[in-house]
């Protein structure tokens, strides 16, 4: 468990929230963060043995993958399943390339805070009730 002063939380959750809210104009779509987001949650479970761990990354890997097809079909994407596998897989061979030790590093807990904070904006439940 990462230990942060609260000026460094305050900071992060800045941050985050700036990329939730940033313009659409300078945004990518939605669907392509979804996808993305499925990506770094099918790394993360790649790299857990935690059944309880497992089970909670793959219900969260689910919904951003419905999620991001769902988007991209109102985005117009004229193959969202391929876009969304294609994009998810993607993200998740930047993240191998990383090396496996990379799912501990700083970077990714910040990805995974932002993309638990782009699911509750979206209204995206990530995990089970």
């Amino acid at each position: 468990m990462h230990m942060f002063s609260l000026q460094d939380r305050v900071m992060r959750l800045c941050l985050i929230i700036a990329l939730v809210l940033a313009s659409p104009a300078n945004a990518q779509p939605f669907s392509k963060s979804m996808a993305e987001c499925g990506g770094l949650y099918a790394f993360a479970r790649a790299h857990v043995e935690s059944p309880d761990a497992v089970a909670l990354l793959e219900f969260g890997q689910a919904k951003w993958i419905n999620a991001a097809i769902v988007q991209s079909q109102s985005e117009g994407v004229s193959d969202p399943a391929t876009y969304v596998e294609a994009t998810m897989t993607a993200k998740y061979q930047e993240w191998t390339d990383k090396g496996a030790l990379a799912v501990f590093s700083e970077e990714f807990g910040d990805w995974m805070d932002y993309c638990r904070a782009f699911g509750r904006a979206q209204g995206i439940a990530l995990l089970p009730d």
